[in-house]
């Protein structure tokens, strides 16, 4: 029992048993009926029960102070009903089973915690996160607003794009991203007459610019600036070491 607790609590063991794993989901999906894919896919997801291993060892307590454990814990949680399919697809209960298939995907997130310097990359998206927040927010209110504005002037013309304010919503956001943005005023264009077909097209341009080139550039730039600003700190600090033993070493000699 104790060497099997060793080996689930191997990271290295874990990290080779995620990518056979993964690479078994992989080419399961090329037969997704077979049944050796079913109970050899469950046997890894009883191999993850390193939180067993741990919590066996550690203590409950000690276990859940640990971040990545708990992000472990719950990975866990979302597969494990998994294990059930191979015995639904039995039964034929195909719709449930299917559904229960996917909750194995969860467990390749687990080699998000094996990447280098990841705490690093995770802080540094929480600190751009905040920097950007209220850009985003900004970013949110503007969409909102002209996804109504849109709605009530296009709606009757083009509902498919703006026959309310959600789908309106999500047009505006397709048209911040520049994916297709002229298929608005194009679609216009055929349902109404030649004037509105030239407002369309001024309004939907004027709309991508605003939004597309510069408010999402902007949130971008901000975002990137926070990351950057985070690693720049820790450099600057690096720095001011290097010269306190620069001027350290520099007093040592003339004394």
């Amino acid at each position: 029992m104790e060497q099997l607790k060793d080996l689930l609590c191997n990271e290295r063991v874990m990290l080779y048993a995620i990518m056979v794993n993964t690479t078994l989901m992989f080419f399961g999906g090329f037969w997704p009926t077979s049944p050796w894919f079913e109970w050899t896919d469950a046997l890894f997801t009883l191999v993850f029960f390193e939180a067993w291993a741990k919590i066996s060892r550690m203590g409950w307590s000690a276990y859940w102070r640990e971040g990545w454990n708990k992000f472990d814990f719950i990975v866990l949680i979302i597969a494990l009903p998994s294990l059930a399919s191979p015995i639904l697809q039995q039964t034929m209960a195909t719709n449930a089973a299917l559904a229960l298939r996917s909750m194995r995907l969860f467990k390749s997130l687990k080699m998000l915690r094996f990447i280098p310097n990841i705490h690093k990359l995770l802080a540094g998206i929480k600190l751009a996160t905040r920097a950007s927040l209220l850009v985003f927010i900004a970013f949110i209110v503007f969409l909102i607003i002209f996804a109504i504005l849109s709605s009530t002037i296009f709606g009757s013309i083009a509902p498919e794009y703006f026959g309310n304010p959600a789908i309106s919503v999500y047009s505006i956001f397709r048209l911040f991203t520049i994916e297709g943005w002229y298929e608005f005023a194009d679609t216009i264009a055929q349902n109404a007459s030649a004037g509105w077909a030239f407002f369309a097209r001024v309004y939907f341009s004027v709309l991508m610019f605003l939004g597309g080139v510069i408010g999402l550039s902007l949130i971008n730039s901000i975002f990137v600036d926070a990351m950057a600003e985070d690693n720049n700190d820790e450099v600057l600090e690096k720095l001011r070491r290097l010269e306190e033993k620069i001027d350290q070493l520099s007093k040592n000699q003339q004394e």
